[in-house]
C-alpha cells in the first residue's frame, strides 16, 4: 500500500466515524464538539496514523458492519464513558491496551506537561476503554499486537500521536509546541 493508499484508507475511515459521531443525539442536544467537523478529523487522523495498515483495514470493516447493522458506534463509546450502558466487551486485550496506552501518555506528560495535560490521565483511560470496546475480536487483537510490538521496541504510540498532531497544528515537533508554549508563559 503506497502512502497516498494509506492517507486514502485513513480518510475513508473518518468520514465514516464523522458520519456516526454527528448523528449522535447527547443529552441536552448537540454537543459543542460536534459543531467542529475539522477538530474531529484532526483528533481521529491523530489516532489512525500510527496504526499499522492490517488494523486499518480491520477497523474499517467494524464500522462498515456497524453501519450495515444499524449501529452507531460513537454513540456506543460516548455512552460507555459515561456509564450509561453496560460493558460491551470485557476482552482481556482491553485491559492491556489501556494499561499500556496509560502508561505511555504518563511518559509523555511526565517530558512534556505543558503540550500534554498530566491531569488528563484518567479521562484518557476512560475513552480509550470505551473507544476499545467498540472494536471487533479482530480489530482488537491487530491493535494488542501492534501494541505489544511498538512496546517491545521501546516505543510510545501516544509521543507518536502527539508528534502527528503537533505537525498538524503547525509545529515542526511536540518539542518544539513545548519550547514554544514554555516561552509564551515565561
Amino acid at each position: 500500500m503506497t502512502e497516498s493508499q494509506r492517507q486514502e484508507l485513513i480518510e475513508e475511515i473518518i468520514e465514516l466515524e464523522l458520519k456516526m459521531f454527528l448523528a449522535v443525539n447527547n443529552r441536552g442536544g448537540k454537543a459543542n464538539c460536534q459543531e467542529s467537523p475539522e477538530s474531529f478529523r484532526t483528533m481521529r487522523f491523530m489516532t489512525h496514523s500510527v496504526l499499522p495498515e492490517k488494523f486499518l483495514k480491520s477497523y474499517k470493516g467494524d464500522l462498515i458492519q456497524a453501519e450495515s447493522d444499524q449501529r452507531n458506534l460513537m454513540t456506543e463509546k460516548y455512552a460507555l464513558m459515561e456509564g450509561l450502558i453496560p460493558t460491551l466487551n470485557s476482552s482481556p486485550a482491553i485491559a492491556e491496551i489501556v494499561k499500556m496506552e496509560c502508561e505511555w501518555r504518563k511518559e509523555v506528560a511526565a517530558q512534556f506537561p505543558l503540550s500534554v495535560h498530566p491531569e488528563g490521565h484518567e479521562r484518557f483511560r476512560i475513552y480509550l476503554k470505551g473507544e476499545l470496546q467498540t472494536y471487533s475480536p479482530a480489530s482488537l487483537n491487530i491493535y494488542l499486537a501492534h501494541a505489544k510490538e511498538v512496546q517491545q521496541k521501546q516505543g510510545n504510540l501516544v509521543r507518536d500521536r502527539y508528534e502527528v498532531l503537533m505537525r498538524k497544528l503547525g509545529y515542526n515537533s511536540l518539542t518544539h509546541c513545548e519550547e514554544s508554549l514554555a516561552k509564551r508563559a515565561s
